[in-house]
């Protein structure tokens, strides 16, 4: 019964017409991608080629075409007795049972997978929190001495009085190189007028007006 079970497939459903003779199917059989053919046509065609051809898959002995219990269409078969029909439909339980018992058992297969790697990440998630959870029921159980608060405070007010000092510094810095910027630019203001007046009195200048004086008074004595 196993291997009947295990030789043939079940279809509920079947297309009129044969992929090969393209005619009534008769005595069906089945490829692994749900092409049905005659018996007869396929048995021919497989003769010459090994491959299915309408999909070209490999059909080999560990690959073949299945018979479809149930479904021929032969008119020969429409007067099977209680007994035969007994069988198929025991046959197609068996069938559908064993598909559903293979399922379940994927199923607790993966089931089984989450579960080990579910434990993993938790073992994993554990082992990287114990650090913190020490260090924070360790911080919570140790009780604070209140002088050293009281140290850190007076240190505490002590920097931010320093603080303020050297931000007040700063400002008067600021002020001081502000006077400073702008007394440097009066020198330089001062030093470009001075520089100008010794230039107006230099020799050169000096000995030019006294030669235009000189041409002067030799005009006029003329």
């Amino acid at each position: 019964m196993a291997q009947t079970c295990q030789s043939v497939t079940l279809s509920l459903t079947l297309p009129i017409s044969c992929q090969i003779c393209l005619g009534k199917v008769r005595k069906p059989k089945i490829c692994s991608n749900n092409h049905v053919f005659c018996s007869t046509c396929i048995d021919v065609w497989l003769q010459k080629c090994s491959q299915c051809p309408t999909c070209r898959v490999a059909i080999t002995p560990e690959n073949p075409c299945k018979e479809i219990i149930g479904a021929t269409n032969d008119d020969s078969e429409s007067n099977e007795s209680h007994s035969v029909k007994k069988h198929l439909r025991k046959t197609r339980g068996e069938l559908i049972l064993q598909e559903y018992e293979d399922e379940i058992e994927t199923l607790l297969k993966e089931n089984e997978e989450l579960k080990s790697k579910n434990l993993s990440l938790e073992t994993q998630l554990k082992t990287a929190l114990e650090p913190s959870t020490c260090f924070s029921s360790q911080s919570e159980t140790e009780a604070v001495d209140p002088r050293v608060l009281e140290e850190s405070a007076n240190k505490l007010k002590a920097a931010n009085e320093l603080y303020q000092k050297v931000r007040q510094d700063v400002d008067k810095l600021k002020e001081a190189n502000k006077t400073l910027r702008s007394q440097n630019v009066d020198l330089i203001q001062e030093n470009m007028r001075l520089k100008a007046e010794v230039e107006s009195r230099s020799p050169q200048n000096l000995c030019g007006f006294q030669l235009q004086a000189f041409a002067t008074r030799l005009v006029c004595g003329c």
